[in-house]
């Protein structure tokens, strides 16, 4: 923690000795993964690259990752200008707020959610907290658990589940307890028993190779995973009216292609696992009935116990537009 302190201090002192940002739009872009996770590359850069080619080369952006801050201590630096943009997920952010998170336990797109007045509630609910919503980068093909074995006939009974919070109502709707560990320590959690399975987005597996220490992943998946992209308020503000013009029209575009990005590279990882060995396990109906709602309720109902009354408005505003299983 010293050591990330002083690493923020001097990016103060910089920021204040040379307000780049704020003059020559030169920003900087802190991401929640390293190039390890697939969308990293193939989802958040190309949108970066949309965003120069779109300003006429009078933008760029420098992409830094955890290495620099770790995950779920990210959203300070930027809300301070420390940092200009975040490519994050809500539930990294728990503690702070638990809006970002809810958008995973929706059914829609983003385009649904702006038409819902969804996406304005969330943009102004973090401008509150210093922070502009550029865009919502969905994939919409969603979580799922890896397993050492085979599904039987009672699902995840008895069997121990790599999750964080948000995956506990899911993990224990199938039978399952959950094990809270990061994400750095699935790979050696799966390869010594210490967990039977892990729960993850539908990417990943790839990446941090852990088809060598799972050989199943459960389908269906559930849910959907928001990649929410923020810029610092005040480096917002500190743009002119046709540079933000140009920002919020090439994200609201590139919405809809992240989709398409997404699937690709949940197809091409798929053909990777499939290579590699790695089975599908199907769940019988009984329990695959269960994990919309499942996650949902669960979800929502962890959102809530941190920022309740936010979230009461979201669900209704969800109910009303369909957005909600």
């Amino acid at each position: 923690m010293k050591t990330l302190t002083k690493l923020l201090q001097g990016i103060a002192v910089a920021a204040t000795v040379a307000p780049m940002a704020a003059h020559s739009q030169d920003l900087r872009v802190l991401s929640s993964w390293s190039e390890s996770y697939a969308p990293v590359t193939e989802v958040l850069d190309p949108f970066l690259e949309k965003l120069e080619e779109e300003s006429g080369g009078s933008m760029t952006l420098t992409r830094f990752g955890p290495e620099t801050v770790p995950p779920f201590e990210q959203l300070d630096p930027v809300s301070r200008g420390l940092f200009d943009m975040l490519f994050t997920n809500g539930a990294y952010h728990y503690n702070d707020t638990a809006v970002g998170m809810s958008l995973d336990a929706l059914d829609g797109t983003a385009s649904d959610l702006r038409e819902a007045g969804v996406w304005d509630f969330v943009d102004q609910h973090y401008q509150d907290r210093g922070l502009k919503l550029i865009a919502v980068l969905y994939d919409l093909n969603g979580y799922h658990i890896m397993l050492k074995e085979p599904l039987g006939d009672d699902a995840l009974s008895g069997r121990r589940i790599r999750g964080t919070p948000i995956y506990h109502p899911v993990i224990e709707a199938l039978g399952g307890s959950p094990v809270v560990l990061p994400g750095s320590e699935i790979y050696p959690a799966l390869e010594r028993g210490v967990v039977d399975g892990a729960a993850w987005p539908t990417v990943g597996a790839v990446g941090f190779r852990w088809f060598e220490v799972a050989d199943h992943m459960i389908r269906p998946s559930f849910g959907q995973v928001g990649h929410p992209v923020f810029m610092s308020l005040d480096t917002w503000n500190s743009l002119d009216a046709s540079t933000q013009e140009t920002i919020a029209r090439a994200a609201e575009a590139y919405e809809a292609e992240a989709v398409e990005n997404f699937n690709q590279v949940v197809s091409e990882e798929e053909a990777v696992l499939a290579e590699e060995g790695m089975t599908v396990t199907e769940l019988a109906d009984s329990y695959a009935e269960q994990l919309n709602e499942a996650w949902y309720s669960g979800v929502m109902e962890l959102a809530a116990e941190q920022s309740s009354e936010a979230i009461a408005t979201l669900r209704e505003m969800a109910r009303e537009a369909g957005l909600a299983p």
